[in-house]
């Protein structure tokens, strides 16, 4: 069986065709199953790159194909322990980009290496580079090339925003009014600005330096951490006084005690299918809820805090209706695994369109022979691996999920009167995500 690896290093990429052109070559090598991620090169974290080898540990795969060395790895150490894992697996390493006809021989291992150690040079080197570009970049005092709202980039220093200055200074002002909140505030700027800003957004805009004439670097990956900030003072025209930011910092303190913003919440046991839950108005993940003897319930987080105006999945969906969903679905694709891998397994069935390739097969060899039936005959019978291979692999893949779904879902019982710690963990490990929306479960999919 042959498969193919794939991977670009940012979403960025992976939005343009880079990863479509890696997908479509490794494809017409004869991939018949491919593996992608969107990761650097230097993560041996990757989870499409982890699963890849890991079933070439199962047995079955018989050749790996990518475009280029520096798609299976960027370390050297990486790229070392994967060639080793194919040669003690017997796989073959198939380099779209620099054919070698045998990697695990000498030559073509030193040649592999030369490539591993150049793909590493080039990350390092890049690296290198951005450094040294983001270290100028601060001693200039440049500023982000994404402003904080109420600023833009003039000459690259940050500078009032005409269009939006008033704006934000009205926003600020309206959150330091009387029994004005984090959510009220928010609703003011959506309903006199059509300014749409989560709370924690609002939040961390209010507390920005650079509101307050400040240039700040470091603050994307530390935004808990204000004290790592690297500031640079007084750089430009500020929105907003030190007194006023006190002012700010005082109200923000008032909304987390007075309303109970993340202090004296009851620690619970996680709930099944917690974290997986996804609004299907707005995308963000749901929350479930009890109060008092009622039953768990499933609302949205954006609309529970910020109102209509930001989602409409204003009803509640309940856990024990989603649950049962869920477990439909899952004892559903545990008889359909089933299925198919008895019939493998007992009768070893053809698939139709494999039948009906042989039968073109047997045809184009009666035929009188020329140039063009030869073509003929070998794109068939390339066609016909191409589908028997693909059916062998979907049957391996079956018998393993087969054990995994069967020791949890062929006794429904037995399931039902799991504690609620041991189902979260098999929904973890089965479900991907649910998508909810005013009472209603949309979609759920699946991890096998």
């Amino acid at each position: 069986m042959k498969i193919g690896y794939v991977r670009v290093s940012t979403i960025e990429q992976s939005e343009t065709d880079a990863l479509n052109q890696q997908t479509e070559r490794v494809k017409r090598a004869g991939a018949i199953l491919i593996f992608s991620d969107v990761e650097s090169g230097r993560k041996d974290s990757r989870t499409q790159f982890n699963q890849m080898l890991e079933l070439c540990k199962k047995g079955g795969v018989t050749e790996v194909i990518i475009t280029r060395i520096d798609r299976l790895a960027r370390s050297v150490i990486t790229a070392h322990k994967t060639l080793k894992t194919f040669e003690a697996l017997g796989i073959k390493l198939n380099i779209l980009d620099a054919p070698i006809d045998d990697v695990s021989s000498p030559f073509g291992w030193f040649s592999a290496s030369q490539m591993s150690q150049l793909a590493e040079f080039e990350s390092r080197l890049l690296s290198s580079r951005i450094k040294h570009g983001m270290a100028y970049f601060r001693e200039q005092k440049k500023a982000a090339p994404k402003p904080p709202f109420g600023f833009i980039r003039v000459n690259e220093k940050y500078a009032p925003d005409p269009e939006n200055w008033d704006k934000a200074i009205a926003i600020i002002n309206f959150f330091l009014t009387d029994n004005a909140t984090l959510r009220s505030t928010a609703n003011y700027a959506l309903s006199e600005f059509g300014k749409k800003i989560t709370l924690p957004g609002l939040r961390y805009w209010m507390s920005n330096p650079v509101l307050r004439g400040h240039t700040a670097y470091g603050m994307r990956e530390n935004l808990h951490h204000p004290e790592k900030w690297e500031i640079h003072h007084n750089t430009h025209t500020p929105m907003i006084s030190e007194a006023t930011y006190r002012n700010i910092q005082r109200r923000l303190q008032e909304n987390r005690t007075r309303f109970a913003y993340g202090v004296n919440k009851e620690v619970k046991e996680p709930l099944p299918l917690q974290g997986q839950l996804i609004c299907g108005c707005c995308g963000y993940k749901c929350f479930i809820l009890k109060r008092q003897w009622a039953t768990y319930r499933v609302r949205c987080k954006q609309h529970d805090i910020q109102g209509n105006s930001f989602c409409a999945n204003a009803q509640a969906t309940y856990l024990p209706d989603i649950m049962a969903s869920v477990d439909d679905a899952l004892t559903k694709r545990m008889q359909e695994i089933a299925i198919l891998a008895t019939a493998a397994v007992e009768n070893e069935r053809e698939l139709p369109e494999v039948i009906d390739l042989r039968q073109q097969l047997q045809n184009l060899k009666s035929m009188p022979e020329n140039e063009i039936i030869k073509a003929a005959i070998a794109q068939t019978t390339t066609e016909i691996e191409r589908l028997r291979q693909q059916q062998a692999t979907q049957t391996a893949f079956d018998a393993d999920l087969v054990d995994s779904l069967t020791a949890t879902f062929a006794d429904l019982k037995y399931w039902e009167n799991l504690p609620n710690s041991d189902k979260r963990k098999v929904y973890l490990e089965l479900v991907e995500k649910v998508i909810v929306a005013n009472g209603k479960i949309l979609t759920i999919f699946l991890r096998v």
